[in-house]
């Protein structure tokens, strides 16, 4: 039965290997932009995450806490910061922050020195995330008592208030009214100041900030220095930022659900019911990128279902051409007892014949199109790396496909069997 398969193949083979072809473009087509939806999809969403929207992606906890707090307030934090992002690998940085301090009037130009002072306060930033342009950093340990607290100065904030390094200046307790010496060792810069790391900072990384009050700083000093009773309590800080590098389309919904809970978790644990801030943007971003990936989809299916209908008119006219020729044969079949059964066999056989090159060869092919749609569009003008690798859903659709525009071919040989 098989060898009579293929010489009712070999007696129509200039039809057949038209089908064929049009069968093997179809699925080649459907599957390659399946693989390109999917590939651009998840290739956007984490290009967006990383890059566009990595600041207001990133989670930040902020609390005014005392010494004996802050080790319970980093557990929860991190723990929170792992739930918010849905298990995600997760970096979480921290910053301390001194209480408000007022700078020396003798700053100020003389119209203003009967309003409120300037103020600054002492933090320990990330010595990784600034840039130091003159003088050196504060050395650990400095700052011991009797000694003045040894601080980094941002350039910006020593250009206004015309200080260098070396000089001294004596600094102000808000709230208590206690003075603290402080010499200048260097001057500073944010490294890059779009870097998330300066949401932590309430000047942002800019060294000043204009409000109610004037504010200069941070004065980046060692971390021991706050912690040695020298300088008065005041914000800890955390930025929990994912590595989004692994995160696919079909995670969307799951981590939307997780960051949106997150932070409301986090302020109920006990530690931080005294008050505290926690924040993300991440289930706007996700639901931001989740409409433009439909969009995006939406100009796909359109030109997919161009393309179906245009093969499927190339396929009825081959379908129809074949039955034309086989018209005589299907009747000398049931004139010499063929059955109905044998005819629906030997069509659906001719059908695989026809859908096994196309289902095999279709998704092989899907990674170089998809390589060669992107090569060929703005997405390698924006740095964005499609992931080529043939899935599942490649393979289904390319299978689903192929034994559709097949079974299209052998249509009317199937119903003139029956």
């Amino acid at each position: 039965m098989t060898g009579f398969v293929f010489l009712r193949v070999r007696a129509h083979r200039l039809l057949l290997a038209a089908a064929v072809l049009a069968v093997l473009l179809t699925t080649s087509v459907l599957a390659a932009l399946t693989a390109f939806s999917g590939s651009v999809g998840d290739a956007a969403l984490r290009h967006t995450l990383t890059h566009r929207s990595a600041v207001p992606a990133a989670l930040v906890v902020s609390a005014p806490l005392g010494p004996d707090e802050r080790q319970r307030a980093d557990a929860a934090t991190r723990e929170a910061a792992r739930e918010t992002f849905d298990g995600l690998p997760v970096t979480v940085r921290k910053l301390e922050t001194s209480g408000p301090y007022a700078l020396p009037r003798g700053l100020q130009d003389p119209a203003a020195r009967r309003g409120d002072p300037d103020l600054t306060h002492f933090a320990s930033l990330d010595r990784s995330r600034v840039r130091l342009t003159a003088g050196r950093m504060p050395a650990a340990g400095a700052g011991k008592s009797g000694a003045p607290v040894e601080a980094a100065l941002p350039a910006s904030a020593a250009e206004t208030l015309s200080l260098k390094p070396g000089a001294r200046l004596r600094l102000t307790d808000r709230l208590s009214g206690k003075p603290v010496d402080v010499v200048i060792t260097g001057l500073y810069k944010a490294a890059d100041q779009a870097d998330p790391y300066w949401q932590l900072d309430a000047l942002g990384g800019r060294g000043v900030r204009k409000v109610a009050f004037t504010t200069y700083g941070p004065l980046l000093t060692d971390p021991t220095v706050l912690g040695s009773g020298r300088t008065t309590a005041g914000e800890v800080s955390w930025l929990a930022s994912a590595d989004f590098r692994s995160v696919t389309t079909d995670r969307m919904e799951a981590l939307h659900d997780a960051a949106a809970a997150g932070p409301k978790k986090l302020l109920a644990t006990p530690v931080f019911k005294g008050g505290g801030t926690a924040r993300t943007s991440l289930p706007t971003v996700l639901e931001q990128i989740d409409r433009a990936l439909l969009v995006s989809r939406s100009t796909l299916t359109i030109v997919a279902v161009q393309l179906v209908l245009l093969a499927g008119y190339a396929l009825l006219l081959v379908a129809r051409l074949l039955s034309s020729e086989r018209a005589g044969e299907t009747e000398l079949l049931r004139a010499r007892g063929g059955s109905r059964a044998r005819i629906t066999w030997l069509a659906s056989a001719e059908a695989l014949l026809l859908a096994l090159p196309a289902a095999v060869v279709a998704p092989l092919l899907s990674g170089p199109l998809t390589r060669l749609l992107a090569d060929r569009s703005e997405l390698s003008r924006i740095g964005l790396r499609l992931d080529t690798g043939v899935t599942g859903q490649v393979w289904l659709v390319a299978a689903v496909t192929a034994l559709a525009c097949a079974l299209a071919v052998v249509a009317p040989a199937l119903a003139a069997g029956g």
